[in-house]
């Protein structure tokens, strides 16, 4: 839980853990810091995310704008399947056979920023420095090539949110270091569209939603990634922030876990997310 602290004169507050961020997450972009488990075709067909971003201050003008500062962070983890056909990998053991996991590990990806954002009215803007690094999942250690995988960059990004039904963003980043080494720019796009809310079971509130998010890459000879949601939002009252998401998800690109970012990666499935 989230304890304000209010210092400033008259309306101008520094707020300690504000209990709204000045910009909302991305919630279709599959690499924004979220919690979520999903189910999918491709070549990995399970993957769990863990991850937030924690707003430590925002400072609120008398005008009514909002300044944060903030940290974010999270991790992705993809697991696969296994059966005696799938790597031979064994295990002897006192004469015996043991096969190995049942879901392997494949990749595992790993961010960590901090950002400054800041909002107005219907618009609101966010500045991320963001760490990413990549490992193959242990699993794989003896069947698929391995390398290292690092990137630091600066990303900015644009929202326009001109009812609480609609809104639309925008960007662009850089990545400063980049191993291997690629081309650094990149563009980021999307949309999010609420139908009105409407009763759910219990007397709970549920909304239905449209997420798309588009990247476009210089790396890899020029890449496209394009993910899709359609789902439900279900919040206890339409007025809380905690909500549960569940989503049909379709994504077509190369992957987004960095040990596969040459690779092809055409997918669909459901998603079950958590939003705090």
């Amino acid at each position: 839980m989230a304890f304000p602290r209010l210092v400033g004169a008259g309306e101008e507050k520094l707020v300690f853990l504000p209990p709204e961020p000045a910009f909302e997450k991305l919630i279709a972009d599959p690499t924004e810091p979220h919690d979520s488990i999903q189910i999918q075709s491709g070549a990995v067909p399970y993957e769990g995310n863990i991850g937030s971003a924690i707003e430590l201050l925002q400072w609120r003008p008398a005008g009514g704008s909002r300044w944060g500062f903030g940290i974010l962070g999270g991790a992705a983890i993809g697991l696969g399947t296994a059966d005696a056909t799938t790597y031979p990998k064994r295990v002897v053991y006192d004469g015996g056979v043991l096969n190995y996991n049942i879901f392997p590990e494949k990749a595992s990806d790993w961010r960590l920023g901090v950002y400054f954002s800041q909002s107005s009215g219907a618009l609101s803007h966010r500045l991320e420095y963001l760490h990413v690094s990549s490992h193959l999942g242990d699993e794989l250690f003896d069947y698929v090539p391995r390398f290292i995988y690092t990137r630091e960059s600066f990303r900015y990004t644009l929202s326009f949110q001109p009812s609480e039904n609609a809104r639309l963003y925008a960007g662009a980043g850089y990545w400063g270091h980049i191993d291997p080494a690629e081309k650094p720019f990149f563009l980021h796009a999307g949309a999010e569209l609420f139908t009105d809310a409407f009763d759910f079971l219990f007397s709970t509130s549920g909304r239905g939603y449209l997420g798309y998010d588009l990247k476009v890459k210089d790396e890899a000879g020029g890449v496209v990634n394009q993910s899709l949601q359609l789902g439900l939002q279900w919040k206890w009252k339409k007025e809380n922030r905690p909500a549960v998401r569940l989503a049909l998800l379709v994504f077509d690109g190369n992957s987004e876990f960095g040990q596969f970012y040459r690779q092809k990666d055409g997918h669909w499935g459901f998603g079950i997310y958590f939003d705090p």
